[in-house]
């Protein structure tokens, strides 16, 4: 019987691109629709996270965070250094399937895009063996979105934005259970 395994890759388009993956080694990775021509990911250490997202139509925006664990100091120096090129990149997700040998079959599958919001680096343990971790929150592009602010139907808001409209001087009057007739009286 045939056995699968699958790996994840994350690629942030930084200035340069930070490509990993979740095995250990480098991984060469063919061109594609993503990947413009042939590049390696890194195993960085243990991807601890690749949480479930989903790919939603009229739905919330979704916020995930990836996490690496494991990673040696020369990585944790290299991610601080270049935490301000990483806010905003966009972070590709991929998966790709190997088979029992743990040879590639087939070419890897894009599954989301997300936008990369906040970098952090933690340190676990002291004395000769601390375990570094790097995170990385990232979200869809309408988490960074705003909503503008409530806007209540009353005569001294109206009046605040324009002093002399009074088209809402009879709402006062208006509350649950009656209605109040618009128009000439």
């Amino acid at each position: 019987m045939a056995e699968y395994r699958e790996s994840y890759l994350l690629r942030i388009a930084a200035d340069p691109p930070a490509r990993i993956w979740s095995g250990f080694g480098d991984l060469e990775i063919p061109a594609d629709a993503v990947e413009p021509e042939p590049a390696v990911y890194r195993g960085a250490g243990e991807l601890l996270s690749v949480p479930d997202f989903q790919q939603l139509v009229n739905g919330t925006a979704e916020r995930i965070e990836f996490s690496v664990s494991g990673v040696t100091e020369e990585t944790l120096r290299l991610a601080l250094e270049d935490a301000p090129s990483v806010r905003n990149a966009a972070v590709h997700v991929g998966r790709i399937d190997f088979d029992e040998h743990w040879q590639q079959i087939g070419p890897v599958e894009w599954e989301a895009v997300f936008r990369a919001d906040v970098l952090s680096v933690s340190r676990q343990g002291s004395g000769d063996s601390p375990v570094r971790t790097i995170s990385l929150s990232v979200g869809t592009d309408d988490t960074g979105r705003s909503r503008a602010p409530l806007a209540f139907f009353t005569d001294a808001d109206q009046r605040f934005r324009s002093p002399t409209d009074a088209i809402f001087s009879h709402v006062a009057g208006i509350y649950a259970g009656t209605s109040r007739r618009f128009g000439p009286k």
